[in-house]
């Protein structure tokens, strides 16, 4: 299960927690994900889209060096759904933590919310 901690994100898989970072090789495969590359990622990551979470888990995941596979990313994520441990509130506060407040992400997202009543809807939709 992931979690928001002081504004690191962890992911539990196969009984052991990980923090999910966004390296050089996480970034670059997030980018390749969606046709609209960087841009299409942010605006899934913060409408709290299941698969992008997926993606994000997966890629926040390769620093580890543990070798994950997607598919069992998959298998996991798919296994705290069923257990009711993974909700959409959860997705689009780690969402929003890792890849919109994330160093790489965080300057072109705070444009994108310069306008006032969107950064509180989103501000809302994450206490």
């Amino acid at each position: 299960m992931a979690k928001k901690q002081n504004q690191k994100v962890t992911f539990v898989i196969d009984d052991k927690e990980y923090e999910l970072k966004l390296t050089f090789e996480g970034i670059d495969y997030l980018n390749s994900v969606y046709d609209g590359g960087a841009l299409a990622l942010v605006g899934k990551a913060m409408t709290g889209d299941l698969a992008t979470y997926l993606h994000m888990v997966y890629a926040g995941l390769l620093h580890t060096g543990e070798s994950f596979t997607f598919k069992k990313v998959k298998s996991t994520i798919e296994s705290q759904l069923e257990a009711e441990e993974l909700d959409l509130d959860k997705v689009l506060r780690d969402g929003n933590t890792l890849v919109a407040n994330s160093f790489f992400y965080k300057k072109t997202v705070n444009k994108l919310l310069k306008n006032e009543d969107a950064k509180q809807a989103m501000e809302q939709l994450l206490n």
